[in-house]
C-alpha cells in the first residue's frame, strides 16, 4: 500500500515538473520568436539628413496675422543690406545643399525657379524686392551656387464649422461662452509688439537670433494652445480647429521637406519661415528618425 502511494506521489510530482518544463520551453520559443522580430532602425539609408529652420519676421509683411505691424523695416535700405552680407555669411556656413521657401510647392515652385534662374543671369532684379524670399533665399542660394530653390509651403483650408464670417464677433462670442476671460489671462499681444518694436533698434542678426531663441518660440506656440484653442469648446470648436488647421499646414511643409530630400547623399536643408512655424517644424523633424535638427541660433551668434 505503502508503495502504491509512494508511486501515485510520484507520478504526480512528474506531471507536474513535466508541465513546469514544458511552460520553460514555450516560454524560450516565445522569447525567440519575440527576439527574432525584425524591429525598424532608428535610420534606414546611407545618410541622415541635417534640417534647420531659419525664424525670420516678414521684411514686406503682408498683414495676414492677428497682430498687426507697428514699426518700420526697410531692408533696402543700405546699413540693412549690410547687415544682410553679414547674416548670409554667417547662414552660409550651416552649408545648406537646398533651401526650402515659404512659398506655396504647388503653385509657384515653377514660377519662382523662373524668377531665380533670370536672377543667377542677371535679368531680374531684387533692388526694389523687400520680401524674406528674395533677400535672403535669392541671394543666399546664388552664394552658395545653387540651381535651384525649393518652395515647400502648402496651404490648409478651413475644416471646421461654417460662421457668418463678415458679421462674426469674436470677443461677443467667447463672451457669450463664458471663455472670454480665460482665453484674455495672456498678455500676447504686448509680447508681438515687443518683438516688433526691436527690429526697428536691433541689428538684424540681432533680431533674428531674438526671433529664434527657443524660449520665444515657446510662448509663440503656446498662444494656440491658450488663447486659440478654447474658442468655441463645447459649441462650435472653432479654435481647436483652427490650431489643427494650423498643425496640418505644418506637417504638409514637413512632407514637402521629406520628399525633396536624398538620404543617398549628405544632405542639409535649410528652411526659410516665419518664426511662428519654427517651434512645430523643429519638433517634427526632431521627432523623426530620418533627420538631425540644427538650431540656427548656433549660427546667429555674433
Amino acid at each position: 500500500m505503502k508503495n502504491l502511494i509512494y508511486g501515485i506521489t510520484m507520478l504526480a510530482l512528474f506531471s507536474s515538473c513535466k508541465k513546469e518544463v514544458e511552460k520553460v520551453i514555450q516560454e524560450n520559443k516565445k522569447s525567440e520568436v519575440i527576439n527574432s522580430i525584425s524591429v525598424p532602425n532608428s535610420f534606414i539609408g546611407k545618410h541622415k539628413t541635417r534640417a534647420m529652420v531659419l525664424g525670420v519676421f516678414h521684411f514686406h509683411n503682408p498683414g495676414l496675422d492677428s497682430y498687426k505691424e507697428k514699426f518700420a523695416f526697410n531692408i533696402l535700405e543700405e546699413k540693412r543690406q549690410k547687415e544682410l552680407d553679414i547674416l548670409l555669411d554667417k547662414i552660409a556656413k550651416y552649408k545648406p545643399t537646398k533651401i526650402l521657401i515659404e512659398w506655396p510647392r504647388i503653385k509657384m515652385d515653377s514660377i519662382t525657379n523662373v524668377q531665380y534662374q533670370n536672377y543667377l543671369n542677371g535679368s531680374f532684379k531684387l533692388d526694389d524686392k523687400k520680401n524674406e524670399i528674395y533677400q535672403i533665399g535669392f541671394k543666399l542660394a546664388k552664394k552658395l551656387g545653387h540651381n535651384k530653390i525649393y518652395c515647400s509651403d502648402a496651404s490648409a483650408d478651413w475644416f471646421g464649422a461654417e460662421l457668418d464670417w463678415d458679421n462674426y464677433d469674436r470677443n461677443a462670442y467667447l463672451k457669450a461662452k463664458g471663455q472670454y476671460e480665460k482665453s484674455k489671462r495672456y498678455d500676447y499681444d504686448s509680447f508681438y509688439e515687443l518683438s516688433d518694436s526691436l527690429k526697428s533698434v536691433q541689428t538684424l542678426t540681432e533680431h533674428l537670433a531674438l526671433d529664434n531663441k527657443l524660449e520665444n518660440r515657446l510662448k509663440d506656440h503656446q498662444a494656440y494652445l491658450t488663447e486659440v484653442v478654447l474658442e468655441g469648446a463645447g459649441d462650435t470648436y472653432i479654435g481647436s480647429d483652427a490650431v489643427a488647421r494650423w498643425y496640418r499646414r505644418n506637417l504638409r511643409i514637413f512632407a514637402n521637406a521629406y520628399d525633396f530630400t536624398n538620404f543617398d547623399k549628405e544632405e542639409r536643408l535649410l528652411l526659410i519661415y516665419g518664426s511662428g512655424h519654427v517651434w512645430q517644424l523643429r519638433q517634427l523633424f526632431t521627432d523623426s528618425p530620418d533627420f538631425d535638427y540644427v538650431e540656427a541660433n548656433d549660427y546667429l551668434k555674433e
